[in-house]
């Protein structure tokens, strides 16, 4: 149902925003070409300086291909990419960045052109318009992709002259991927299914930790805990978030539901025996009935007498 309805939002958005930026190819303009690569690296910075990108790609890539060893070929390479950033053509400038670091991998500009890589698709995450629904119920496919590749600058370039502004889309990125699972944490809740929000919460804490949801996180997870009636761990997790965020928004919630749980088992406290102490006399057994007496032997019977003997005849 959910993509049903985004995809009705979706046609309406495209009725009011027309054909979009990245909606087909445009007719290639015509341009006079010089006899040098300079020259025709030069017109086609112009042509970018004046905002007329498809001229300037034109150019870049007549460069490209006819003066392929010459120096401002390399240049030519990352200025295509640019170009379509500039337009706005995302992906066509995603594909030029990710062939620029191929071609010339050890270049000054690769760390450029990997952070490049990230914002075009930060650039094409969804957003919210007054005719839409909210951003966060829509495709999150860029947003993902905007997060693996701001991840994999960041990893190895993460000293670079942009990795503070990278941090920064990517928290935007993760806040928005967070938006999306409290909204189906909310759905879970209120539909009574704790493991839905236990399985939700679970994943911004996890995966979007530092997005600006671990407060709601937490107090669902402890609410979602409880209602499945593992106190114990409820009660590790609202004291976690009350530690965390002492007055935030969901504070008193926590301190209302903490009140509510049972107390924990009081832990079993061993006997302790003073040092020095005698030990307490092992207990002497008592001693049990007396064995019985073996049965007597009986006695043989008695032989009948012998019959006496009468007198002869």
């Amino acid at each position: 149902m959910r993509g049903i309805r985004s995809v009705l939002w979706l046609v309406i958005a495209a009725s009011f925003l027309g054909a979009g930026c990245e909606s087909g190819p445009e007719q290639r303009p015509k341009v006079s070409y010089r006899a040098s690569a300079k020259e025709n690296f030069l017109k086609g910075q112009q042509a970018y300086n004046d905002e007329d990108y498809l001229e300037a790609v034109e150019y870049f890539r007549f460069v490209k291909s006819k003066f392929p060893y010459s120096s401002y070929a390399t240049e030519a390479d990352l200025m295509v990419a640019e170009s379509h950033f500039a337009r706005e053509r995302y992906l066509e400038a995603a594909d030029a960045y990710v062939s620029f670091i191929k071609l010339h991998p050890k270049h000054a500009k690769v760390p450029f052109a990997t952070y490049r890589i990230g914002l075009c698709y930060f650039m094409r995450m969804p957003d919210t318009y007054w005719f839409m629904p909210p951003a966060y119920e829509l495709d999150q496919k860029e947003t993902l992709r905007a997060i693996q590749e701001l991840e994999a600058y960041l990893q190895r370039f993460p000293d670079d002259q942009s990795a503070p502004e990278a941090r920064e889309k990517l928290r935007q990125a993760k806040h928005r991927m967070a938006e999306e699972e409290s909204y189906v944490m909310d759905f879970y809740r209120r539909k009574g299914n704790p493991r839905g929000v236990l399985w939700r919460a679970e994943k911004i804490l996890q995966s979007y930790g530092d997005a600006g949801l671990d407060e709601e996180a937490l107090f669902r997870k402890g609410e979602a805990l409880a209602a499945l009636e593992e106190n114990d761990h409820a009660r590790r997790t609202l004291e976690q978030q009350l530690q965390a965020f002492p007055s935030g928004e969901f504070s008193e919630d926590a301190r209302e539901l903490l009140a509510k749980l049972p107390p924990p088992p009081a832990p079993e406290v061993p006997e302790v025996v003073p040092e020095g102490a005698p030990e307490a006399p092992a207990a002497k057994a008592e001693p049990g009935p007396a064995p019985a007496e073996p049965p007597a032997p009986e006695k043989p019977e008695a032989a009948a007498p012998a019959p006496e003997k009468g007198p002869a005849p």
